[in-house]
Protein backbone atom coordinates (compact mmCIF):
# COMPACT_ATOMS: atom_id res chain seq x y z
CA UNK A 1 0.00 0.00 0.00
CA UNK A 2 1.34 3.58 -1.25
CA UNK A 3 1.34 6.05 1.52
CA UNK A 4 -0.91 9.31 0.64
CA UNK A 5 0.87 11.99 -0.96
CA UNK A 6 0.50 14.87 1.02
CA UNK A 7 -1.56 17.79 -0.06
CA UNK A 8 -0.01 21.06 1.48
CA UNK A 9 -3.17 23.22 0.53
CA UNK A 10 -4.89 21.12 3.49
CA UNK A 11 -2.37 21.45 5.91
CA UNK A 12 -3.57 24.74 7.53
CA UNK A 13 -6.97 23.45 8.02
CA UNK A 14 -5.77 19.63 9.06
CA UNK A 15 -2.53 20.96 11.26
CA UNK A 16 -3.00 24.40 11.73
CA UNK A 17 -4.85 25.09 14.90
CA UNK A 18 -2.84 21.86 16.46
CA UNK A 19 0.43 23.63 15.23
CA UNK A 20 -0.59 27.00 16.39
CA UNK A 21 -1.21 25.57 19.69
CA UNK A 22 1.78 24.14 20.50
CA UNK A 23 4.02 27.05 18.81
CA UNK A 24 2.18 29.08 21.60
CA UNK A 25 2.75 27.12 24.42
CA UNK A 26 6.59 27.44 23.24
CA UNK A 27 6.73 31.32 22.64
CA UNK A 28 3.81 32.76 24.39
CA UNK A 29 3.26 35.55 21.63
CA UNK A 30 0.42 35.26 19.23
CA UNK A 31 2.28 37.09 16.60
CA UNK A 32 5.25 34.86 17.01
CA UNK A 33 3.37 31.76 16.95
CA UNK A 34 1.83 32.22 14.10
CA UNK A 35 4.82 33.45 11.97
CA UNK A 36 6.34 30.20 12.76
CA UNK A 37 3.66 27.79 11.77
CA UNK A 38 3.68 30.29 8.31
CA UNK A 39 7.22 28.97 7.96
CA UNK A 40 6.77 25.74 8.99
CA UNK A 41 4.30 25.05 6.41
CA UNK A 42 6.64 27.26 3.90
CA UNK A 43 9.49 25.15 4.90
CA UNK A 44 7.67 22.09 4.42
CA UNK A 45 6.34 22.97 1.18
CA UNK A 46 9.84 23.80 0.02
CA UNK A 47 10.94 20.30 0.93
CA UNK A 48 7.55 18.59 -0.02
CA UNK A 49 10.44 16.45 -2.53
CA UNK A 50 12.31 14.71 0.51
CA UNK A 51 8.92 13.80 2.57
CA UNK A 52 9.92 10.11 2.22
CA UNK A 53 6.29 9.24 4.55
CA UNK A 54 8.66 7.69 7.20
CA UNK A 55 6.27 9.35 9.83
CA UNK A 56 2.91 10.94 9.23
CA UNK A 57 2.60 14.14 7.63
CA UNK A 58 1.42 15.80 10.76
CA UNK A 59 4.82 14.55 12.88
CA UNK A 60 7.13 15.60 9.97
CA UNK A 61 5.15 19.24 9.92
CA UNK A 62 5.87 19.27 14.28
CA UNK A 63 9.22 18.17 13.54
CA UNK A 64 9.57 21.33 11.25
CA UNK A 65 8.24 23.24 13.75
CA UNK A 66 10.24 22.64 16.96
CA UNK A 67 13.59 23.35 14.92
CA UNK A 68 11.72 26.86 13.95
CA UNK A 69 11.01 27.27 17.71
CA UNK A 70 14.47 26.45 18.22
CA UNK A 71 15.57 29.13 15.68
CA UNK A 72 13.54 31.69 17.20
CA UNK A 73 14.91 30.84 20.34
CA UNK A 74 18.90 30.79 18.78
CA UNK A 75 17.89 34.12 17.23
CA UNK A 76 16.63 35.67 20.21
CA UNK A 77 19.76 34.51 22.35
CA UNK A 78 21.69 36.11 19.45
CA UNK A 79 19.73 39.56 20.17
CA UNK A 80 21.48 42.73 21.22
CA UNK A 81 20.35 43.32 25.07
CA UNK A 82 20.97 46.35 26.29
CA UNK A 83 20.87 47.48 30.04
CA UNK A 84 22.62 47.42 33.01
CA UNK A 85 22.58 43.77 35.18
CA UNK A 86 19.81 43.59 37.25
CA UNK A 87 21.71 41.36 39.77
CA UNK A 88 23.88 43.85 40.77
CA UNK A 89 21.58 46.62 41.65
CA UNK A 90 22.33 45.87 45.18
CA UNK A 91 25.23 43.94 44.85
CA UNK A 92 23.92 40.93 44.94
CA UNK A 93 25.95 37.92 43.03
CA UNK A 94 24.77 34.90 41.85
CA UNK A 95 27.12 33.48 44.70
CA UNK A 96 24.57 34.98 47.31
CA UNK A 97 21.50 32.82 46.25
CA UNK A 98 23.02 30.09 44.46
CA UNK A 99 25.46 27.05 45.38
CA UNK A 100 27.98 27.07 42.80
CA UNK A 101 29.14 23.44 43.34
CA UNK A 102 25.45 22.64 42.32
CA UNK A 103 23.59 25.25 41.20
CA UNK A 104 20.97 25.05 43.72
CA UNK A 105 19.37 27.54 45.97
CA UNK A 106 21.28 28.43 49.15
CA UNK A 107 19.59 27.76 52.30
CA UNK A 108 18.21 31.22 53.48
CA UNK A 109 17.51 32.29 49.79
CA UNK A 110 15.79 29.24 48.41
CA UNK A 111 11.94 30.23 47.67
CA UNK A 112 9.05 29.76 49.78
CA UNK A 113 6.58 26.87 48.17
CA UNK A 114 4.66 29.35 45.45
CA UNK A 115 1.25 27.06 45.36
CA UNK A 116 -0.35 27.11 48.72
CA UNK A 117 -3.60 25.55 47.23
CA UNK A 118 -5.13 23.20 44.27
CA UNK A 119 -7.44 25.66 42.53
CA UNK A 120 -7.26 25.79 39.10
CA UNK A 121 -7.66 29.63 39.23
CA UNK A 122 -4.70 30.12 41.39
CA UNK A 123 -2.44 27.84 38.77
CA UNK A 124 -3.55 29.50 36.31
CA UNK A 125 -3.12 33.06 37.71
CA UNK A 126 0.66 31.81 38.23
CA UNK A 127 1.11 30.45 34.75
CA UNK A 128 0.17 33.74 33.51
CA UNK A 129 2.69 36.06 35.93
CA UNK A 130 5.35 33.30 35.19
CA UNK A 131 4.72 33.96 31.46
CA UNK A 132 4.58 37.51 32.03
CA UNK A 133 7.84 37.43 33.76
CA UNK A 134 9.85 35.19 31.30
CA UNK A 135 9.04 37.89 29.03
CA UNK A 136 11.13 40.19 30.86
CA UNK A 137 13.97 38.32 30.63
CA UNK A 138 16.78 39.36 28.57
CA UNK A 139 16.69 37.88 24.91
CA UNK A 140 19.08 35.15 25.57
CA UNK A 141 18.43 34.55 29.54
CA UNK A 142 14.91 33.81 27.64
CA UNK A 143 15.90 31.86 25.33
CA UNK A 144 18.12 29.77 27.37
CA UNK A 145 15.40 29.56 30.23
CA UNK A 146 12.96 28.46 27.42
CA UNK A 147 14.97 25.53 25.48
CA UNK A 148 15.98 24.01 29.12
CA UNK A 149 12.72 24.23 30.97
CA UNK A 150 10.26 24.55 27.69
CA UNK A 151 12.08 22.28 25.44
CA UNK A 152 13.69 20.29 27.54
CA UNK A 153 16.72 20.54 25.90
CA UNK A 154 20.00 19.21 27.71
CA UNK A 155 22.94 22.18 28.42
CA UNK A 156 24.84 20.69 25.79
CA UNK A 157 22.44 20.77 23.25
CA UNK A 158 21.50 24.38 24.03
CA UNK A 159 25.25 25.52 24.37
CA UNK A 160 25.68 23.46 20.74
CA UNK A 161 22.81 25.40 19.64
CA UNK A 162 23.23 28.78 20.93
CA UNK A 163 27.36 28.65 20.67
CA UNK A 164 27.71 29.07 24.02
CA UNK A 165 30.36 27.71 26.76
CA UNK A 166 29.11 25.52 29.84
CA UNK A 167 30.33 27.92 32.54
CA UNK A 168 28.45 30.67 30.68
CA UNK A 169 25.18 28.25 30.22
CA UNK A 170 25.15 27.93 33.85
CA UNK A 171 25.67 31.56 34.38
CA UNK A 172 22.99 32.68 32.06
CA UNK A 173 20.81 30.19 34.16
CA UNK A 174 21.10 31.27 37.14
CA UNK A 175 20.30 34.71 36.51
CA UNK A 176 17.38 33.69 34.79
CA UNK A 177 16.05 31.81 38.07
CA UNK A 178 17.08 34.69 40.05
CA UNK A 179 15.20 37.78 38.06
CA UNK A 180 12.14 35.17 37.56
CA UNK A 181 12.46 34.82 41.28
CA UNK A 182 12.46 38.61 41.56
CA UNK A 183 9.36 39.16 39.20
CA UNK A 184 7.61 36.33 40.86
CA UNK A 185 7.78 37.87 44.28
CA UNK A 186 7.22 41.25 42.98
CA UNK A 187 3.67 39.84 41.87
CA UNK A 188 2.64 38.28 44.63
CA UNK A 189 4.18 35.00 44.25
CA UNK A 190 6.59 33.48 47.32
CA UNK A 191 7.34 34.52 50.53
CA UNK A 192 4.03 35.20 52.65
Amino acid sequence: MTPATPVPAEWPARFGDELYRFALSRVSDSEVAEELVQETFLSALASLVTFRADASERTWLFVILRRKIIDHYRRQARAPHVGLDALHDGGATEADYFNPANGHWTGPQAPASWLRADAALEQQELHEILRLCQERLPPQQGAVFAMRFVEELSAEEICQELGLTASNYWVIVHRAKLQLRRCLEKHGMGKN
